[in-house]
């Protein structure tokens, strides 16, 4: 996990900076940025959402038990899948398709070694049962059908907290994008170059 930290920082770092020093060619105010940007923060918010859902499900059974209700039955990933949500989220917020593209970049090439490695993990862990669950779920993109919500079975009502409150950390990446947008706009951050 700490490779994996280290691993998306040194990543989203060029992003982060490509994110500060360019901007969207898109009128401030106008339809294209408002959509671009409110479709972020719609991604923020699903994104910190989804990582509570999952969150619940697995605080207390990570492997102890094979979690396959709630978001597990739509996709073995969740937990991944909505933070790709929110690294899409954090680009869009900017304004512009490019980032978000980029940070999504970043996300696959951070956490795509650790989603196969902990698939590797689980299938030494439960076996037959793993690779019954991997069958009838798809690995990333959410089935698109009701969830079997099932039981959340014992909380660690400490992690689960400390879980919420990441999640909720997420959100503030659209407060942030807007103060740099406000930043350039009054010349107190140089803009490069514009990226759609």
């Amino acid at each position: 996990m700490k490779l994996r930290l280290r691993v998306t920082r040194a990543l989203v770092l060029p992003a982060v900076l490509l994110a500060l020093f360019t901007h969207h060619p898109y009128r401030p105010g106008g339809l294209a940025h408002l959509l671009l940007a409110g479709t972020g923060m719609l991604f923020l918010l699903a994104s910190a959402g989804g990582r509570i859902w999952a969150g619940a499900y697995m605080v207390g059974r990570k492997n102890r038990s094979l979690v396959s209700d709630g978001p597990y039955s739509l996709t073995s990933n969740p937990l991944y899948f909505f933070s790709l949500l929110g690294f899409i989220g954090a680009g869009l917020s900017f304004g512009s398709f490019s980032l978000a593209a980029l940070f999504a970049l970043c996300f696959f090439g951070a956490h795509w070694p650790t989603i196969t490695a902990e698939e590797r993990r689980l299938a030494a862990l439960f076996g037959d049962r793993y690779r019954a669950y991997r069958a009838g779920v798809p690995r990333f993109l959410p089935a698109l059908r009701r969830p079997r919500m099932g039981t959340l079975g014992a909380l660690d009502a400490g992690a689960l907290l400390r879980a919420i409150a990441e999640a909720l950390a997420i959100p503030l990446v659209y407060p942030l994008a807007a103060l740099v947008e406000w930043a350039k706009l009054a010349g107190l951050l140089p803009v490069l170059f514009r990226m759609p």
